[in-house]
């Protein structure tokens, strides 16, 4: 297995590359459009915290009230995923199991030692914060009177507005500066979820080099070893392409199938035309 090591840091730029979908050097294509499939509950969950998270980060620089607001029900999502599954405990695991599997390469000669150390430290690091980490990961909002009064009108239709919550929308016309140091110190206690779950998602990414393939007629198969611990399926298409995958998976095989959607009636169909595109399915 070749695997390219990520910088053990959040403020990797490849990173804002992924979340954009613009990839600049890694692949050699100027513009692609990434498309993922979770294969396991671990990473599906994992996958949507890197989803939420990154939307907050997006929304607090907006300095209209839109932007905190969408913030604050992003991060009661986020507080969601994190309470229906043992995210702490689930998180631990992968980098455990991660960590086992890199000090296996500590002797292949290819493998960049320094990069290596960095990431196994990284790695110890988050699971000593995580073992140490008391109580459940975003138990603190749902001690905060204001989040919990938003999240039980949350899903309501229309029911955020002025008359029903005119404490949120007194918060929502403070200083941008006030609302952005609220906003950071409720995530605060979520920071080593966070980069736990980040770290845990770039190496996954990173594990494998997408291939060049050819769906034809928009369809596409290739089976995969059922002993082999493969977490995502990674579709990636250029901007040109116009047509978007479904991926579905089992234990013995990915298969893509290539759709255009018709935007009046939101239908989607297959192409019947051969689709170029790459794919990496990961697993380390």
């Amino acid at each position: 297995m070749s695997i390219v090591l990520p910088c053990p840091t959040a403020s990797d730029p490849s990173r804002e590359n992924r979340r954009t979908g613009k990839w600049t050097t890694r692949y050699r294509i100027t513009a692609l459009n990434i498309f993922e499939q979770p294969l396991n509950e671990r990473i599906r969950a994992c996958l949507r915290l890197d989803y939420l998270f990154g939307r907050i980060d997006h929304h607090l620089e907006d300095e209209t009230a839109e932007g905190p607001l969408c913030a604050v029900l992003l991060l009661i999502e986020a507080t969601d995923v994190v309470g229906r599954i043992d995210v702490k405990r689930e998180l631990i695991k992968e980098l455990e199991r991660q960590q086992a599997k890199l000090l296996q390469l500590a002797n292949t000669p290819d493998i960049d030692a320094e990069k290596l150390t960095s990431l196994l430290d990284r790695q110890a690091q988050l699971l000593d914060q995580l073992h140490r980490f008391l109580g459940q990961p975003g138990a603190h909002l749902k001690q905060h009177e204001l989040l919990n009064a938003v999240r039980q009108r949350a899903s309501i239709p229309g029911a955020l507005c002025e008359f029903d919550l005119p404490a949120f929308h007194h918060w929502l016309a403070l200083p941008h500066s006030e609302r952005c140091a609220d906003l950071k110190e409720w995530m605060e206690p979520l920071a080593t979820i966070r980069a736990a779950n980040e770290l845990v998602i770039d190496l996954i990414r990173t594990s494998v080099t997408p291939t060049d393939c050819l769906a034809e007629d928009g369809f596409f198969q290739q089976n995969i070893d059922s002993g082999l611990p493969y977490q995502l399926a990674r579709v990636l298409l250029p901007d040109e392409a116009n047509v978007y995958p479904e991926i579905s998976a089992g234990k013995h095989r990915v298969i893509v199938r290539f759709m255009k959607l018709d935007r009046l009636s939101g239908h989607p169909a297959q192409v019947n035309h051969d689709v170029p595109f790459q794919i990496a399915i990961c697993q380390i």
